[in-house]
């Protein structure tokens, strides 16, 4: 989207008009006092304005590089060429779980408790990528993130099937290149059951199941593929949720598939 550069006269024509900033605000649907403390505007919000203010401010289009706000990660290292393999497969499926990425960073959410699993994530991000994420520890909640910033890896990341922003509003799924091998794909259920999964054992039927939660319509119907594909039966438990009963596909799922996540709770 383009962007232009903010000038006096678009600021005065906000600050002089008849309505109120935070009125001009409610109307169009952004802070519009961020216009006049910013150097630039997106083009959406500039047409936004100018059609609520009945005004036509002759800015100048700027080429805006997003990675000069991320002051010493401005220049970013390259990255080695990456070969698709069972560990990068994991990758993927931990960013579909709880993973994200935009403009020149991709960020991980963890329970902090969970170290263990966060050391295991660093670890295997190095080993694919040949470099280390940061590590954010939030001290008033249990979360915790683990980030990085490097414009060249974004490209690398859509390549190989995902895509920056909303993972629901994009219906992100699983990559053809993960269902098309069942080794890969096993890695991959791996990840999203480390993330979005839960392993928990049923009091009431004194039975251990396995369940996977996402709102991402796409993405559960592609793990109930491809753990199809891998001879699991997990039935729609509700609309976000898909869960494996079956007593001998959950001792085989849990030998071959290996998930790192301890049965986390009792119910019923």
């Amino acid at each position: 989207m383009k962007r232009y550069l903010i000038t006096d006269e678009l600021r005065n024509g906000i600050r002089n008009s008849e309505h109120s900033m935070r009125k001009i605000s409610r109307e169009i649907g952004f802070q519009v006092k961020h216009v006049c403390n910013n150097i630039s505007i997106n083009e959406n919000h500039l047409n936004k304005v100018k059609a609520f203010l009945k005004i036509n401010p002759d800015l100048k289009e700027i080429k805006f590089d997003y990675a000069k706000n991320l002051g010493k990660y401005s220049t970013s290292k390259p990255i080695k060429k990456i070969n698709k393999t069972k560990e990068l497969a994991e990758f993927i499926g931990i960013m579909l779980g709880d993973g994200s990425f935009y403009r020149n960073a991709i960020k991980i959410a963890f329970d902090k408790r969970n170290e263990n699993y966060i050391k295991y994530v660093e670890d295997l991000f190095e080993k694919i990528f040949e470099d280390k994420l940061k590590k954010q520890i939030i001290k008033t909640t249990n979360q915790a993130y683990l980030y990085y910033y490097n414009k060249n890896l974004v490209p690398i990341l859509e390549n190989l099937g995902l895509k920056r922003g909303d993972k629901i509003k994009n219906q992100v799924g699983i990559p053809d290149w993960i269902k098309e091998s069942k080794e890969y794909s096993k890695r991959c259920i791996r990840g999203l059951i480390d993330t979005d999964g839960c392993i928990y054992r049923c009091k009431r039927e004194r039975q251990i199941y396995v369940k996977f939660t996402n709102h991402n319509q796409q993405l559960l119907n592609d793990f109930k593929e491809i753990t199809k594909n891998l001879g699991y039966s997990f039935a729609k438990a509700n609309k976000t949720n898909t869960c494996l009963y079956r007593k001998d596909e959950v001792v085989n799922f849990i030998k071959a598939v290996k998930p790192l996540k301890s049965i986390c709770g009792t119910v019923g």
